[in-house]
């Protein structure tokens, strides 16, 4: 009878490993990636890490003034959900190392499609975007870690995070559009504005300051419904930041779901032009 409880116990703990290792194993639909960013001289390494299947192919990026993309390098990872990348590096001033598994810009072959979608539409996890998609019914994703580096960084080795979402808003995706701004600051050359809204993910939002109609920055609304919006500084005796939401230029879901001219959009925010209605918020603002 002891023997036979010891062997019990034995059996329970190998399930138990298996049940384990299988949860991280390379391959799982959620998504992983990570690793370290190494500056060496000239040159910027990408140690990686992922669960990817084997056989992925990712692309590395090194991004300067915003979107101009200095240097790029494309590799495979191997069976561990290991890769390694070299690019370019910048010099001066600060940049954006990305990596990115996606199904637009990257060719992969036909067992990684099966394993992820053709658009990648199988991913997930707190690295997975939407992405670019003309059609409702192929909403493509894809996976992304981005690491700014700092000029005034004296360390020349650092680490991708995981991005840490909030929950989204309960009316999420409701017609009944909404913004708030949470935060603005500026550095006597832009403005940044940390903001909320319940459009539905990957929404392009639009913005201005004060009297600057006609120069306008975009941003897109990240998973949680959260957004980071840019705008060039400049001092105003009237200051105020307008938000706008248009269903034009957006992806084929998102129009979808507000209608292709704005006619499913509700609320006290509306702004009508012709036959087409889109959001239109005015946020108020005090130079410090």
């Amino acid at each position: 009878m002891i023997k036979y409880r010891k062997l019990s116990i034995i059996t329970i703990v190998l399930i138990a490993s298996l049940l384990l290792a299988s949860c991280g194993k390379s391959g799982s639909s959620k998504v992983s990636l990570g690793g370290e960013v190494i500056e060496k001289g000239d040159k910027i390494i990408i140690k990686g890490k992922s669960n990817l299947k084997a056989g992925s192919r990712v692309i590395g990026k090194l991004i300067v003034n915003e979107d101009e993309v200095l240097s790029e390098a494309t590799e495979l990872v191997d069976k561990k959900g290991k890769f390694k990348m070299e690019m370019d590096h910048h010099q001066y001033g600060d940049a954006e190392v990305v990596v990115t598994f996606d199904f637009l810009e990257s060719y992969q072959e036909e067992d990684i499609v099966e394993k992820y979608g053709e658009g990648g539409e199988k991913l997930e996890g707190p690295f997975v975007y939407v992405d670019d998609h003309w059609e409702a019914d192929q909403i493509n994703k894809k996976a992304e870690v981005r690491l700014t580096l700092k000029a005034d960084d004296e360390s020349n080795k650092h680490k991708f995070e995981e991005p840490k979402w909030e929950k989204r808003p309960k009316d999420y995706g409701d017609t009944r559009v909404w913004f708030e701004v949470d935060d603005i600051t500026d550095d006597g050359e832009f403005f940044y504005l940390k903001g909320r809204t319940n459009l539905l993910e990957g929404s392009l939002v639009s913005g201005f300051y004060s009297d600057s109609w006609g120069t306008t920055d975009e941003t897109r609304v990240n998973p949680d419904g959260t957004f980071d919006l840019k705008m060039e500084y400049k001092y105003s005796e009237d200051p105020y930041f307008t938000l706008e939401f248009s269903p034009y230029s957006q992806w084929e879901s998102i129009r979808e779901n507000y209608g292709h001219d704005g006619e499913k959009l509700v609320g006290n925010n509306i702004e009508i032009s012709g036959n087409t209605q889109s959001i239109r918020e005015i946020i108020d603002y005090k130079h410090e």
